[in-house]
């Protein structure tokens, strides 16, 4: 039987890659850029709050997450296959993955 040539709904959107991936020269922030001129920045104290890794979920179930992370800077950052990409902390955590569209969401968010 042929396969039909519609995506598969279990197909994940990947989204828009940035063009250029920076980190300011403080080290406090993530700054993106994207083919339509497009640009984001995000402060490493955000980002450090929001990551999602199985380390920092079960901190947060269990209550031991720290409030906030006032004096962090990204240490790395590396890609992940072509939708994310790897920081590393100055507190020497560098378990969370980071898609775009994850990326994107936190600049949406604000705070």
């Amino acid at each position: 039987m042929a396969q039909s040539a519609t995506p598969s709904a279990l197909v994940a959107s990947i989204g828009v890659e940035p063009t250029q991936i920076s980190v300011s020269d403080d080290l406090s922030f993530l700054d993106l850029a994207f083919a339509e001129g497009d640009a984001i920045r995000l402060s490493a104290k955000r980002l450090r709050s929001a990551c999602k890794c199985a380390h920092c979920l079960r901190a947060r179930i269990e209550g031991v997450f720290p409030n906030k992370f006032d004096s962090i800077a990204i240490a790395l950052v590396a890609p992940i296959g072509g939708y994310a990409i790897n920081i590393a902390f100055s507190d020497g955590h560098a378990r969370g993955i980071y898609p775009w569209a994850f990326l994107l969401d936190l600049n949406e968010a604000g705070t």
